[in-house]
């Protein structure tokens, strides 16, 4: 499902949704907790593994993580409204195995691990109904509510619509396509009314008005968060005054697409600590990863064999070397050529983004030019990888010192040309990026960015 708008074209619905969360919503972490309520919910599921629909009136608790994973589970309470469902949705042979002491709440899906520390944005329960899924936003440990004191905001209409819109799409690619209600609750006795209504299946009474979410509901939505984060300005300025490259030769032995090829919509997990990526930035406007298969001998570099079993091995060409070029295969009205191109490094604290990439290094851009192509950039590395500075470090395919450095896990000099960009920075700097602005002289530098760590 991709947005039905021109300039959008190949940033896909889920994407932009997940590119606002990350960058305009502050997850949040428990109110209070219980001293009984410590495992991993035996029913854990994240939604993309998610195989068979809900039966009707059948339950699930949600949350929605701070690495955006949205987990699943069943919860073991409300017995006293006749709820059962974590016993019927766990084989009976494998009780023993269950601590029933333990409520099994959304904590349970939002334990801190790699890459969670615990916080969540959304959270509540999710039920299967008469021709559509009725989400019943009830969590104590996870709502907003009168938390001010803890820096703590309500989400706005807009946070709300889109976070919503992204759960609703989700939900319904896991459990079929159908109307998706989301009910409010207020903690205390209000929360307490309306879950002996939801337990025992009896139906809101009809003052209780649903935030209701179908496609076009989505569509809508997706456009307003592509807006807040001012994807469309940034393409436009991209397109109109920022010419793409080609690549300057080509190895005989390049000619495969990556094996380890994804677009940026395609990322879920950020990279281990030192762990490399090539990229590049397409000019039909696709963020293209893999990794490369070269410098075994030379710095010792193992990336494509680490990344993939062994049992994969016969089905890769370990003498195509799966540069650059191998994630620009020309396709329908694609040319092969880009915007910019380089490797990705994870560092402690920041993203390394290493600007060398020998067919498609350039060195013809201004300033201007500079910060709104690598803002766009940030912007969607900080949404796929995570909320981090994303540093551009410049290279010279010519000097091997620099290879050294980088495939050496070392850091370079500070003499060396670096830019810095926070989330704050990105914000600011495509912001900015008006219709008016875009007729100013090609040569002005508006924006400041932060030349140093």
């Amino acid at each position: 499902m991709k947005i039905l708008n021109n300039q959008l074209t190949f940033i896909s619905i889920e994407f932009v949704l997940r590119a606002y969360i990350r960058h305009k919503i502050s997850p949040i972490p428990p109110k209070y907790s219980y001293q009984d309520e410590k495992g991993i919910n035996p029913a854990f599921q994240t939604i993309e593994e998610v195989k068979s629909l809900l039966f009707m009136n059948e339950k699930r608790i949600f949350a929605l993580r701070d690495d955006l994973l949205l987990a699943t589970g069943v919860k073991n309470a409300y017995q006293e409204h006749g709820y059962e469902g974590l016993k019927r949705a766990i084989d009976s042979q494998n009780h023993c195995f269950i601590n029933w002491t333990d409520r099994y709440g959304h904590p349970s899906l939002a334990l801190i691990d790699d890459s969670s520390n615990g916080k969540v944005f959304y959270a509540g329960f999710i039920c299967q109904r008469q021709g559509y899924l009725e989400i019943f936003l009830s969590t104590g440990r996870y709502n907003r509510v009168d938390r001010v004191d803890e820096g703590i905001q309500p989400l706005t209409d807009e946070q709300t619509t889109i976070l919503e819109s992204y759960l609703a799409l989700k939900f319904t690619q896991a459990y079929g396509n159908q109307p998706v209600y989301f009910y409010e609750t207020s903690p205390g006795i209000q929360d307490d009314q309306d879950s002996a209504l939801f337990f025992t299946d009896t139906p809101f009474p009809q003052s209780k008005v649903p935030r209701i979410y179908k496609k076009i509901d989505i569509l809508k939505a997706s456009e307003l968060a592509s807006e807040a984060m001012h994807y469309e300005n940034s393409k436009i300025y991209i397109r109109n005054y920022i010419e793409p490259v080609n690549p300057k030769y080509q190895y005989n032995n390049e000619g495969n697409i990556n094996p380890a090829f994804q677009n940026i919509e395609q990322v879920r997990f950020p990279l281990r600590l030192l762990e490399k990526r090539i990229w590049v930035l397409r000019s039909d406007f696709t963020m293209a990863l893999g990794v490369k298969n070269a410098y075994q001998k030379e710095y010792g570099y193992q990336g494509l064999k680490e990344n993939f079993s062994e049992c994969s091995f016969p089905f890769i060409n370990w003498e195509d070397r799966y540069g650059h070029p191998s994630l620009t295969l020309t396709e329908n009205n694609y040319d092969g050529s880009v915007y910019y191109a380089g490797y990705l490094c994870q560092r402690k604290g920041f993203l390394q983004v290493y600007l060398v990439s020998g067919r498609f290094e350039r060195f013809d851009l201004n300033q201007k030019q500079t910060q709104i192509l690598e803002a766009y950039i940030a912007s969607l590395l900080q949404s796929a990888f995570g909320l981090q500075d994303i540093v551009f470090d410049v290279g010279n395919s010519d000097d091997p010192a620099y290879h050294q450095i980088f495939f050496g896990h070392g850091l370079f000099e500070k003499t060396n040309p670096q830019r810095k960009y926070s989330s704050s920075d990105v914000d600011n700097i495509l912001q900015s990026i008006t219709l008016e602005t875009m007729q100013e002289n090609i040569g002005q530098n508006q924006w400041v960015v932060k030349q140093s760590l």
